[in-house]
């Protein structure tokens, strides 16, 4: 997913950053060597042997990544150190693993900071007091702790690939002849810790100025959404902005943009604060206007940039921001999965994404079905070995926006009305991390799809019971929600899901409810040509006043293959580019709020 960081400016930084370090740089590890380096030590002070192991490098599958990406160390090709939590397995108790270097002589240094590259991954036990940069000066009988990345827990679980660590040890280590540096953990089935170019120098290595953001808010509701959806999710914008610089920032200031496909800005508002002392983290920047998505389908992003009076030294993280879809009949959370989850204490549960309809579509869709995503250990099962239920579940209207008053005791809820069921077996040969889908059936006796409602909100839900309950929800953890988006059922609801980043790959298809005319629009609303048509279809529009309109391309059956919305409609020929679609029976659809008129066209090839 594009997070807007540009290769040239990346160089730059890491350019800058090993020039000052190295200019007084006296000592280095970036574990080349084809093994652990001599004197080095790992040990495991629970006693259950869970150890610091060396990696040739970031491809050689020392640890099950979930599918994440490898470490992206400066040296990692050449080999690193990496303690893998996951591969311990479900331990009785916490591993306090660590890796202990040789004795290293920092006599001649009257200052010292260590620096090094990491890549941590928690589950349960969080980064801060538990994983550490540990100094000695007497043997390893006395260590002083350091908290180098605080910030990891159950709703931000992974580090910066890499993390770039710097840490003043002077306190310790300064005019040491035998300092002792240790990295050690203390977890308990965590993901894994990579560790790689380790060294010391006598300057600090932070620049005076050197703004970040720290955090950011995403306010699309769903990655994906349909655009008959979106146009009343209204976007409000905010960030955090750290300064990890030595010098304080003046007129700070933050930019948001939205662009097309194309970079196109299609809106933009800024806000600013006076001043941000050094040190500071994550001070929160409220931009004032709001964005309403009245947008076609296509790719859009959400740019942040942060900026002050000074140049920054380091500006790859002075830029972030995320994408979205506007789709024509899917929801979902993701751009595709980058791990597994499951509840750290096992059991049955579910996973569930949050969809709402517009408040103001023009048009009436259906819930056609589901697309999951799921994996296994193949220890514990095959995935074409589980089973999971489907469910669709109405949020009754009585609910607060907050979900302040949702009953959370049962997994069908007072809160929640059962519109759609299904039953899914993985089909032989079926592989992790790949799409599936199938169809809902209505429980309430109807044919084909579910009808939904105008401005409801619903639960799509996969359960995980009995022998399946090992399976792994796919996830992407590429975007955080900071309200109700994705939730998790074991003995009750937890709204907040694994996480405010934990995003299940489970998507909703839509179609059209119907293709009746309940309410038609005149014959002159709406004319087509060519017909029969081979890939350019034309629709003349006509209507005595602005008005506006959904127009929808769909198969015979009502299955979404184009929606277009529009403002302000008179006399108008709209174009229509459909080389893709196969020889057939087609409907063309246009949708006020006066009526609707759809009008049927052939496709010849």
């Amino acid at each position: 997913m594009n997070k807007f960081m540009y290769k040239s400016l990346i160089t730059l930084a890491f350019l800058a950053f090993a020039q000052l370090a190295q200019a007084q740089e006296f000592y280095s590890q970036n574990f080349s060597g084809g093994a652990i380096p001599a004197g080095w030590t790992t040990t495991d002070g629970s006693n259950q042997g869970v150890l610091w192991e060396y990696c040739t490098g970031p491809i050689a599958g020392c640890a099950d990544l979930y599918n994440r990406p490898p470490f992206a160390g400066t040296t990692a090709v050449d080999g690193f150190m990496i303690l893998d939590s996951d591969g311990a397995g479900d331990i009785p108790s916490n591993h306090v693993s660590r890796l202990t270097t040789s004795n290293i002589d920092c006599s001649a240094a009257a200052e010292v900071y260590a620096t090094f590259d990491a890549y941590v991954g928690v589950f349960e036990v969080p980064s801060a007091g538990n994983a550490l940069l540990r100094v000695s000066v007497d043997g390893g009988t006395t260590w002083t702790s350091y908290d180098f990345i605080p910030g990891l827990n159950v709703s931000n679980r992974f580090s910066e690939n890499p993390n770039k660590a710097a840490v003043n040890i002077s306190a310790v280590a300064a005019n040491q002849a035998t300092v002792l540096l240790q990295w050690q953990w203390t977890g308990r089935y965590e993901y894994w810790w990579m560790l790689d170019d380790v060294k010391l120098t006598t300057i600090n290595p932070t620049p005076a100025n050197n703004l970040a953001i720290g955090g950011f808010y995403y306010p699309v509701s769903s990655y994906a959404t349909p655009a008959s959806e979106i146009a009343t999710d209204t976007f409000g914008f905010s960030g955090n902005v750290t300064n990890k610089g030595t010098a304080a920032q003046t007129n700070v200031t933050l930019k948001v943009e939205v662009l097309n496909s194309n970079g196109a800005v299609l809106f933009t508002d800024v806000a600013s604060i006076a001043s941000l002392a050094a040190g500071v983290v994550d001070s929160l920047i409220v931009l004032p206007n709001t964005f309403a998505p009245a947008l076609p389908m296509g790719d859009y992003s959400i740019r942040y940039t942060v900026s002050a009076d000074a140049t920054d030294a380091a500006p790859t993280d002075n830029v972030d921001g995320d994408d979205f879809l506007v789709t024509d009949f899917i929801f979902s959370k993701e751009n595709g999965p980058t791990g597994g989850l499951r509840p750290g204490g096992g059991g049955d549960y579910a996973a569930a994404n949050l969809y709402q309809m517009s408040k103001s579509s023009l048009e009436k869709y259906k819930a056609l079905g589901f697309e999951i995503s799921v994996a296994t250990n193949a220890s514990d099962l095959p995935l074409e070995d589980i089973s999971v239920t489907a469910y669709l579940l109405k949020v009754n209207d009585d609910v607060d926006p907050d979900f302040a008053n949702f009953d959370d005791a049962e997994l069908l809820s007072n809160s929640l009305e059962l519109k759609g069921i299904a039953s899914y077996d993985f089909p032989t040969g079926a592989t992790n991390y790949t799409p599936y889908s199938f169809l809902l059936e209505d429980v309430n006796g109807g044919t084909g799809a579910i009808a939904l409602e105008t401005g409801a909100r619903y639960f799509a839900v996969i359960g995980y019971n009995d022998g399946s309950n090992v399976a792994f929800q796919a996830h992407s953890d590429e975007t955080n929600h900071t309200f109700v988006s994705s939730m998790v059922y074991t003995t009750a609801w937890f709204l907040g899901g694994f996480g405010e980043d934990y995003n299940p790959v489970i998507r909703m298809y839509l179609e059209l409810s119907t293709s009746t005319d309940d309410l038609p629009l005149p014959e002159s609303a709406m004319k087509l040509f060519p017909n029969p048509v081979s890939d350019v279809l034309n629709l003349e529009v006509s209507f005595e006043e602005s008005t506006n309109a959904t127009i929808t391309i769909a198969d015979i059956n009502g299955r979404v293959i184009n929606i277009d919305n529009r403002k302000g409609l008179t006399k108008e020929v709209l174009t229509y580019q459909l080389p893709q679609l196969a020889a057939g029976t087609y409907l063309a659809r246009i949708a006020t709020e006066k009526g609707t008129k759809t009008m049927k066209f052939v496709v010849v090839k």
